[in-house]
């Protein structure tokens, strides 16, 4: 623009020298003209900036980690006159990240019509994308001067991770046994006595045991109490979102994300209903939802997904929380997925009530030296407890996943 200005004054001095040079009435008007062309442009521009309105739309509410988010913005121009320089200012930013990126976009609009300004940004990282429109800045014909009109429309779009299917059964044998549970199939009755299912008429075959007497003379018939069949959820999956100093939070977060909801997924599929815990930071409590259909999972996945990136700063440890909350819980097995291995996280972990533990430690992605002598260091402690240990690596993300063993 100041490239603009300089140009527009060699041409006054130009046409000034012209008007001196060849003084005729017709020069005088051209010069008068050129000279007094700023201001009509600058009104020109104040009319259009006052009217022009923008609207910053979301084109989908969910995507797939590394699918295109499709964005629009709407412009309406109620005036007669075209705007042909039109500048949109867009910043969006992870919600596990504070590093904020800027997006600019270019655009021309006739009078008296709206346009659809459509583009797609991307995210490599799953995670809340918020997107802001920070405003519009317009420009004279000339592109002697413009003025910028501010804004603060926000949207978000949830980038899920991707959902690695293992076809291997992870969990132990003894998830086969049912720990006592508190809830009941709502679906199918079964044989626990302590819940009643349904009840109705008797039909041939049904067990003498099963009558309910005092409501069969009531209604001079035989009623049969069908009994509740308990839900094994012996399993629970830990998932421990602290980062430690000087890793790179958003790939480790993704990380630990598309890890414990590849596990998660995984049971579903093989009807292994499982608890499914993490720490709130914007709650300041321990969460923990029953996995019994996907609905279940893609509550969890939203309910993650709203954590910000302060997750883990100065946050009591998702361990301890989680045995203060539920210190006489008891399961089969314990999966607990984190990023970082220490003697207490190790400590906390034996003492909750499982028949076995396993550590589920996420590697950084350009300190796998460092790692493997981190993880070797406690791989004897983890051991002697019990424990078993299975890592992966954030740079083989989805083939780790896929192949991963537990001891």
């Amino acid at each position: 623009m100041f490239s603009n200005k300089i140009k527009y004054l060699l041409l006054v001095n130009f046409v000034g020298l012209l008007s001196i040079l060849y003084n005729q009435y017709v020069m005088g008007i051209i010069f008068i003209t050129v000279l007094t062309l700023p201001f009509v442009l600058f009104a020109l521009l104040c009319y259009c900036y006052k009217r022009v309105r923008v609207e910053l739309e979301s084109v989908v509410h969910v995507v797939t980690k590394g699918e295109a988010v499709p964005i629009a913005v709407q412009l309406h121009n109620p005036t007669i006159f075209p705007i042909y320089g039109l500048k949109i200012y867009l910043t969006y930013k992870n919600s596990y990240s504070s590093k904020r990126y800027k997006k600019e976009l270019i655009a021309t609009i006739d009078g008296r019509s709206n346009l659809h300004v459509a583009c797609n940004l991307s995210s490599g990282y799953s995670g809340n994308l918020e997107i802001s429109l920070r405003g519009i800045r317009c420009y004279d014909y000339l592109k002697l001067f413009s003025l910028k009109k501010k804004r603060k429309d926000t949207i978000k779009v949830a980038v899920l991770p991707k959902l690695t299917l293992m076809e291997e059964n992870f969990v132990s044998n003894q998830s086969g046994r049912i720990v006592e549970s508190e809830y009941y199939s709502q679906i199918k009755s079964g044989d626990d006595p302590s819940e009643v299912f349904s009840i109705r008429e008797y039909r041939e075959g049904d067990r003498i045991q099963k009558i309910h007497w005092k409501l069969s003379s009531k209604e001079n018939r035989l009623m049969i109490k069908e009994f509740s069949d308990p839900l094994n959820c012996s399993v629970l999956i830990c998932l421990d979102l602290d980062i430690p100093k000087g890793k790179e939070r958003l790939a480790l977060t993704d990380a630990l994300l598309e890890s414990a909801l590849s596990l998660s997924y995984s049971f579903l599929s093989q009807k292994q209903y499982h608890y499914f815990s993490w720490y709130d930071s914007n709650q300041g409590i321990c969460r923990r939802n029953r996995m019994i259909t996907e609905k279940d999972l893609f509550e969890v996945i939203d309910g993650l997904l709203e954590i910000s990136e302060s997750t883990g700063m100065g946050s009591p440890g998702t361990l301890s929380t989680y045995l203060a909350c539920y210190p006489m819980e008891q399961y089969t097995d314990i999966l607990y997925v984190t990023g970082e291995i220490s003697a207490v996280k190790i400590d906390t972990l034996a003492m909750l009530m499982a028949n076995k533990r396993n550590i589920i430690y996420i590697q950084d992605i350009e300190e796998d030296a460092k790692e493997g002598e981190y993880s070797k260091a406690y791989g004897k402690e983890i051991a002697e407890l019990g424990m078993g240990l299975s890592l992966i690596n954030v740079n083989h993300l989805q083939s780790d996943i896929q192949n991963l063993q537990l001891n």
